[in-house]
C-alpha cells in the first residue's frame, strides 16, 4: 500500500504478495491545501541512505497498515532486490538544524520520506508498468512529503518511458488512498481476503487489497488511452440517450 499510506503513515510496497503497503500520511489527500508545508529537497536513494530508510519502513510495518510483510529487510542489497534504483527517491529535511537534532551530525541529512517503484510483472511486454512504495516519517505526516514524493515518481516515470502505475493499499489506509485519489489514480478493483494476518496489531484479521492505477501523462500509452477514454464516454453518452427516448 503506499506511505503517504506508509511509514508513521505507510505507503505502498511493491510486488507479489507485498503488494499491502501503501503507506502515505493520513491527510496526503489534502496536501495540496496544508499551509505548514515542510521545506524538503528530493534526491536518488543512496546505501547511505538505508539505515534511516529501514528505521521509517519498519515504523510502517509494525502499524499493520502498510504491507503484508513483518520485518524490514536487514540489508540494502535484500531491499533493493527488486526495486529500480533510478526510481528511488527519499525527501530530505533543507532545515541544517534538522541531522543535527536527529542526532546525525553536521553533514548528515535527515530523511524524511522515501518512494520506490519495482516492475509490475517479469514479463517484457508489461515493462512499462509498476508499482508504487511510499513510507513517510511519523514528524513529516501531513506536510506534503507524501505528495511531493509521488509527484517526482510519476514524472520521473513517464519521462523513462514508463505507462503506468499500480498502487496496492488496504482500503482501511484512507490516506493513502486519499493520496492517489489526489494524483489522478483510479480504483481497478479490491482483491478480497488476500491475506490472514499471523503478525502485528492485525494479527488473526482477514485484509482485502485495493488495487490502483494510473495511466502516466506524457507517458507512450498516454495519447491512446485519451484518445479510448474519449470514445468510451462518447459510446456511454449516446447509450444513455437512446435509453431516455
Amino acid at each position: 500500500m503506499t506511505s503517504a499510506n506508509t511509514a508513521g503513515n505507510t505507503a505502498n510496497t511493491g510486488n507479489s504478495v507485498n503488494t499491502a503497503g501503501s503507506a502515505a500520511d493520513s491527510n496526503a489527500g489534502n496536501n495540496a491545501q496544508n499551509s505548514a508545508k515542510q521545506a524538503i529537497s528530493i534526491r536518488l536513494m543512496e546505501e547511505k541512505d538505508y539505515p534511516q530508510v529501514q528505521k521509517i519502513l519498519q515504523t510502517g510495518m509494525d502499524t499493520g497498515e502498510a504491507t503484508f510483510e513483518e520485518n524490514a529487510p536487514e540489508a540494502w542489497e535484500d531491499f533493493m532486490r527488486h526495486r529500480l534504483p533510478e526510481l528511488s527517491f527519499v525527501a530530505i529535511d533543507t532545515d541544517p538544524a534538522a541531522a543535527a537534532a536527529a542526532g546525525l551530525g553536521e553533514e548528515g541529512e535527515k530523511i524524511l520520506g522515501w518512494i520506490t517503484a519495482t516492475s509490475a510483472s517479469h514479463r517484457d511486454v508489461f515493462d512499462g508498468v509498476l508499482e508504487d512504495s511510499i513510507y513517510v516519517h511519523k514528524d513529516a505526516a501531513g506536510k506534503g512529503v507524501a505528495g511531493s514524493l509521488l509527484d517526482r515518481l510519476l514524472k520521473d516515470a513517464a519521462e523513462q518511458g514508463h505507462w503506468a502505475m499500480h498502487s496496492s493499499i488496504f482500503p482501511e489506509n484512507e490516506g493513502s488512498v486519499r493520496l492517489h485519489v489526489s494524483r489522478g489514480f483510479e480504483e481497478v478493483g479490491v482483491f478480497h481476503c488476500m491475506s490472514h494476518m499471523n503478525y502485528g496489531p492485525k494479527k488473526g484479521t482477514w485484509r482485502h487489497n485495493m488495487v490502483m492505477e494510473k495511466i502516466l501523462e506524457g507517458g507512450p500509452a498516454w495519447k491512446y488511452y485519451q484518445e479510448n477514454l474519449e470514445r468510451s464516454d462518447d459510446g456511454n453518452a449516446e447509450g444513455s440517450a437512446e435509453e431516455t427516448k
